[in-house]
C-alpha cells in the first residue's frame, strides 16, 4: 500500500494542476465540438453522477445549445486537411534514416533496406487488426479539437493474443490522462483513470482483482458494477535505456483500483509508451493549446448574435399581440373568424406588442465574425475552386505554399509524435525477433550497430520543398539566356544532385532509380558508342575526300607537278584509314 498511497498523492496533485485545463475543454466541447466524449461535461473526469440516466447522445445535447455551426464545421474541416497533409492514408507520410545527423547519406542498399523496414510499418499500421486508422484519427481529433491527443500503441500481450498483430494501437481520451513532464518539458509518465465493468476489468487484468472485484465480476446481477482503476507510469529508479528485463526497463507501470488500492498488474515498459500531440503549446505544460483558443470570444458572441437574431426574426414574423381584456385569444390561422375583436367604428381591439424589430440589424457583424474564423481556422486554406473556370496552376501553387506557411509550423508540432511512435514500434518488433539473422527485416551490417529514426515525407513536406523547384526552375531559365553568350554555362548545374533533390522531396523510393554504379556502366558504355560512331564518321569524310580527290591528284600527276604526286600520296593514305575505320566500325560500311 505504500507504493500506492505515493502514487495517489503523485495523481492527486497532477489533477489539481490540470484543474484550469479542465474548464476550458469544457468550453471547448461546448461552442466547437459537440461529437466529443460526454465525460468532459463533469468537472471529475470519468465519474460523471447520473450518466446512465441520460437517453440521449452526447452530441445531441450539446447541438440543441448550438445556434452557429460555423467553428464546428471549419474545426471538421481542419481535422481531415491536417490529416491529409500530415499522415495520408495510402501514403508513406515518413522514411527512415540515420539518427546521427552527421552521418554520411545512406548507400543504396541501406536506403532499399530503410524502404523495405518503412512498407513493413506502415503494413503493420493500416492492417485491418491493429487497430491505428481509427484510433490515430480519433487522436487527431482531439489535438485540433482539444489541443493534445494520445494514441498508445500497445505491445500485444495476452489480453489481445486473438489479434494477430505485434502492436495494436489504442486511442487515450483526454480526460482519462493526466500528462507529466520533467522540467525540459519532454514526456516522463503519467496517470491514466478510467471506469471499467467488473466483468471488463476480469478480462483486462485477467482476474487479478481484489475480491469484491472478483465477485462481482462472477456474479451476472453485478457485473455491470462500475469501477475505477489507475494505470500509473513513471520512470524507474535504476532503470536504463536498452535494458533486456523488465524489471530494469526505463519506466515502471502499475495498475491498481482507485478505492481498494489493490495492485492488478506491475511491469514496465522499455521505451515510453505514449505518443502525444500537440497544436500548440504554452511554454513547457503537459498540455497543447487548439486552435480556437484565441477566438472563444468571437465564438461565442457569435453564438449570442445569432441566437438574439433567431429571436428578433421570429418577434417580426409572429410579435407577441395585445388584445381586450374581456376577449379570448387569438385564433390567426387563415380563414378563421374572430368575433368581437372590433369596435363600433371598425377599430381592432388587438394589435402587436413590438412593431420596431430589425431582424438584420445583427447580420453584418454575424458575417464578420464569420469570416474571422474562416481566417482564423484557416478554413479559405481549403478552398479548392477561384471564381471562374477554376485555378491556373500558378495559384495552385501559391495556395499550396500558404498552406505550408499557415499550417507548416503546427504540422511540425503534429509530427514530432512520428519519432516516438517510431521509436516504440521498433522496439517491440526488435523483441520478437524482427531484426535477427535470417528474418526478412535483417539489417546489413553497416546499419545493424547504428541508431535510426524518421524522416517525414508527407504531403506538407512536400509544399515545404516546393520553394526548391521555384528556384531551379528560375535558374533553368537564367541558364537558357546565359547558354547563348556563353556555351560552358550549362556545366554550372549539377543534375545527380538535382535527381537527388527530386527524388526527396517527390518521395520517389529509391528501388525505382539506378544504383550510381549501375549510372557509371551506363555513362561508359554510351560514351564508348559515342567515340565509336565519331571515329566511324571521320573515316568516311575521308574516304569521301579521297574518292572526290583522286581525279584532281591525277591530273597534277600528269603534268609532272611535284605537288600533285604528294597530294596523290595523301589522298590514298587517307582512302586506306577510310577503309580501316569502315571495316572496323560496327556494322561495316559500303562507301568506296
Amino acid at each position: 500500500m505504500g507504493v500506492v498511497d505515493d502514487l495517489k498523492r503523485e495523481l492527486a496533485a497532477a489533477r489539481g494542476e490540470r484543474q484550469g485545463y479542465e474548464n476550458d475543454w469544457r468550453d471547448y466541447v461546448d461552442y466547437t465540438a459537440p461529437d466529443l466524449d460526454r465525460a468532459f461535461n463533469s468537472v471529475s473526469g470519468v465519474q460523471v453522477s447520473g450518466m446512465a440516466a441520460w437517453k440521449r447522445s452526447a452530441a445531441r445535447e450539446r447541438s440543441r445549445r448550438l445556434y452557429d455551426g460555423t467553428a464546428v464545421w471549419l474545426l471538421d474541416r481542419l481535422v481531415s486537411g491536417i490529416e491529409s497533409l500530415t499522415m495520408p492514408k495510402g501514403f508513406n507520410w515518413h522514411g527512415i534514416g540515420f539518427d546521427d545527423p552527421f552521418a554520411a547519406e545512406p548507400t543504396p542498399e541501406e536506403q532499399e533496406y530503410f524502404e523495405t523496414l518503412r512498407d513493413h510499418l506502415f503494413r503493420i499500421r493500416y492492417s485491418d487488426k491493429s487497430g491505428f486508422a481509427l484510433a490515430n484519427r480519433s487522436s487527431l481529433v482531439s489535438t485540433v479539437k482539444l489541443g493534445t491527443g494520445v494514441l498508445f500503441p500497445a505491445e500485444n500481450e495476452a489480453q489481445l493474443a486473438s489479434i494477430r498483430t505485434p502492436v495494436f494501437y489504442r486511442y487515450v481520451p483526454l480526460h482519462e490522462v493526466y500528462l507529466i513532464v520533467d522540467a525540459q518539458g519532454n514526456d516522463c509518465g503519467f496517470f491514466r483513470v478510467r471506469s471499467l465493468k467488473a466483468w471488463q476489468a476480469a478480462k483486462e487484468y485477467d482476474g487479478q482483482l481484489s475480491e469484491k472485484v472478483r465477485a462481482d465480476a462472477e456474479d451476472a446481477s453485478r457485473r455491470n458494477n462500475d469501477y475505477v482503476f489507475v494505470h500509473a507510469c513513471v520512470r524507474r529508479e535504476g532503470g536504463y535505456p536498452g535494458a533486456a528485463d523488465v524489471r530494469r526497463s526505463l519506466y515502471e507501470s502499475i495498475h491498481f483500483e482507485q478505492d481498494s488500492g489493490h495492485i492488478c498488474r506491475q511491469g514496465g515498459f522499455f521505451e515510453y509508451p505514449l505518443v502525444v500531440r500537440r497544436w500548440d503549446r504554452d511554454s513547457l505544460s503537459p498540455y497543447g493549446s487548439p486552435p480556437q483558443a484565441k477566438m472563444m470570444g468571437d465564438i461565442k458572441s457569435l453564438q449570442s448574435l445569432v441566437k438574439d437574431s433567431l429571436v428578433a426574426s421570429a418577434q417580426a414574423v409572429r410579435p407577441p399581440l395585445a388584445t381586450h381584456k374581456n376577449e379570448r385569444p387569438l385564433d390567426l390561422n387563415p380563414g378563421r373568424v374572430n368575433p368581437g375583436l372590433i369596435d363600433e367604428q371598425g377599430r381592432r381591439l388587438y394589435g402587436a406588442m413590438i412593431d420596431t424589430v430589425n431582424p438584420g440589424a445583427a447580420f453584418g457583424e454575424i458575417d464578420r465574425i464569420r469570416e474571422a474564423l474562416r481566417l482564423g481556422l484557416y478554413g479559405d486554406l481549403w478552398q479548392t475552386l477561384l471564381d471562374g473556370n477554376g485555378r491556373t496552376a500558378t495559384e495552385a501553387t501559391i495556395r499550396a505554399q500558404e498552406k505550408a506557411d499557415m499550417i507548416g509550423p503546427f504540422t511540425t508540432n503534429i509530427q514530432a509524435g512520428h519519432g516516438v511512435l517510431f521509436d516504440r514500434e521498433i522496439g517491440i518488433l526488435g523483441r520478437r525477433g524482427a531484426f535477427e539473422q535470417g528474418s526478412p527485416l535483417a539489417p546489413p551490417e553497416s546499419v545493424a550497430e547504428t541508431e535510426i529514426s524518421v524522416r517525414s515525407t508527407a504531403p506538407i513536406d512536400q509544399m515545404r520543398e516546393a520553394g526548391h523547384f521555384e528556384g531551379l526552375a528560375s535558374f533553368r531559365q537564367y541558364l537558357n539566356g546565359a547558354l547563348s553568350t556563353n556555351p560552358e554555362a550549362a556545366d554550372w548545374l549539377d543534375e545527380d544532385e538535382e535527381r537527388k533533390l527530386a527524388q526527396r522531396s517527390l518521395g520517389l523510393p529509391q528501388k525505382l532509380l539506378r544504383r550510381p554504379e549501375e549510372v557509371e556502366e551506363i555513362r561508359a558504355q554510351r560514351a564508348q558508342q559515342q567515340a565509336q560512331q565519331q571515329q566511324l564518321a571521320a573515316g568516311e569524310s575521308l574516304a569521301r575526300m579521297a574518292k572526290d580527290g583522286a581525279p584532281m591528284a591525277k591530273l597534277l600527276a600528269e603534268q609532272g607537278g611535284g605537288a600533285g604526286a604528294g597530294l596523290e600520296e595523301a589522298l590514298a593514305a587517307a582512302q586506306a584509314a577510310g577503309g580501316g575505320a569502315q571495316a572496323g566500325g560496327p556494322g561495316g560500311s559500303n562507301v568506296a
